[in-house]
């Protein structure tokens, strides 16, 4: 079986690889802006945040409600979520509680959302190695295999290093204490919230198996889309934190394997690793 190799167009290592990359990073950090700072949910008559009011008066922790402010605009796609998601916290006989659909995929993402648990995903990635230097069939797999190892740890330091760096509150710090702040530098797990670990492990496992089986890559862009949202309906996550952290995954991976890639393997219709005839 010949080695998967990852398209130019995906390299970062190539020029239009890294003008895709490139690309695609501006566009999550602009809907990042956009879900995290632009007000587009009135606060009038909104069942989700008077719901949320009610909850607050009786789990709230912060006696000091500080949230929302008297002169807000509205609110943003990211809070509009979360609050949605903290409906299905409520019993049944409460008034605007959660539809069945919602309560449905809020439990299936509790469960689902453990398959990119950082610690699994690098077991994982470890396990397909080891069984790729020891099954011949499988030998084709090494390389793409130990990039996408090597991808996972290095996108799990840099959202170490993120998350401490950026100090972004997660939507606990809304729903039970009514203050979603941002605290730099701080190594408090509650103010880890940007990027998502778990959604920067699935773009890493999204890449892994885009190369080596590209007819399905779909089928794996829709699961890394779902481990995102499940972070979202477990309520560990703003909607906003998810993107980037699919987006850092897949771009250290596919890094990583581009460089494993012998330069003769690469797509020589890429005109910027051309050299001129002699």
């Amino acid at each position: 079986m010949e080695t998967p190799k990852i398209s130019c167009r995906w390299n970062p290592s190539l020029f239009a690889g890294w003008r895709r990359w490139s690309l695609l990073i501006f566009i999550s950090l602009l809907l990042f802006f956009i879900a995290s700072r632009v007000p587009l949910f009135s606060v009038e008559n909104n069942p989700a945040l008077q719901a949320w009011e009610s909850f607050y008066l009786d789990q709230g922790e912060n006696p000091e409600k500080r949230w929302p402010e008297a002169d807000i605009q509205g609110l943003t796609f990211d809070q509009q979520a979360i609050l949605k998601v903290r409906t299905t916290y409520d019993r049944a006989d409460q008034s605007d509680v959660a539809p069945n659909t919602l309560n449905s995929l809020r439990r299936i993402a509790g469960i689902t959302t453990h398959m990119a648990e950082g610690y699994v995903v690098v077991a994982q990635l470890l396990l397909l190695f080891l069984l790729s230097r020891m099954i011949p069939s499988w030998k084709s797999l090494q390389k793409p295999v130990l990039g996408a190892l090597l991808g996972a740890v290095t996108a799990g330091v840099a959202v170490q290093g993120l998350k401490i760096l950026i100090g972004r509150g997660r939507p606990n710090e809304l729903i039970y204490r009514a203050w979603p702040d941002w605290q730099p530098f701080t190594l408090e797990h509650s103010h880890h919230s940007l990027p998502s670990g778990h959604s920067t492990a699935a773009g890493v496992m999204v890449m892994m198996l885009c190369v080596i089986f590209p007819r399905w890559s779909a089928l794996w862009c829709l699961m890394g889309i779902w481990i995102c949202a499940t972070r979202v309906l477990t309520a560990e996550h703003w909607p906003s934190d998810t993107l980037p952290g699919l987006v850092l995954g897949g771009f250290c991976a596919a890094f990583w394997i581009g460089k494993l890639q012998p330069r003769e393997d690469l797509n020589q219709s890429d005109t910027s690793s051309q050299r001129p005839l002699e």
